[in-house]
């Protein structure tokens, strides 16, 4: 049995995923708290100098990634939307540089016994971060 009894026409149906669309946009384009930026390039910054502490610091990087998610989801729920990711490609991208600034320290950890490319990769990945954070900013404008 069907309760659909109105079939939409193509031009009815182009416009009810341009307005889906919309949506989904308004939602990922929701502007972040202030506070999040900084605090989420220090917990990226302190993931990454855990790799100088060598197999002690597996412990600390499950603390600090633990406490990045739990920010984020939290904040998320705060505003509405815990899960979304936002459309900024600039802000994107430089997350993705971040991310791979604490992969480089892994590595880099893996390879010498020298704690300075650690600590520039752990520097590196937060600013990258805060730079992200700005572009984001600017392309969502302030919190409500």
């Amino acid at each position: 049995m069907e309760n659909n009894t109105h079939a939409p026409n193509p031009a009815e149906a182009r416009e009810a995923l341009a307005d889906v669309d919309t949506a989904q946009r308004a939602v990922r384009n929701t502007p972040w708290p202030t506070w999040i930026y900084p605090v989420n390039a220090l917990l990226l910054g302190a993931m990454a100098l855990t790799f100088a502490l060598g197999d002690d610091g597996f412990v600390f990087l499950l603390a600090a990634s633990a406490m990045l998610m739990a920010v984020n989801v939290l904040a998320g729920y705060r505003m509405g939307t815990p899960y979304t990711l936002p459309t900024s490609r600039v802000f994107l991208t430089l997350v993705g540089a971040s991310m791979a600034c604490l992969l480089a320290a892994f590595v880099v950890a893996e390879l010498t016994a020298q704690a300075w490319p650690i600590v520039v990769l752990a520097v590196a990945a937060a600013a990258f971060y805060l730079a992200g954070g700005v572009a984001h900013r600017r392309s969502t404008g302030t919190p409500r």
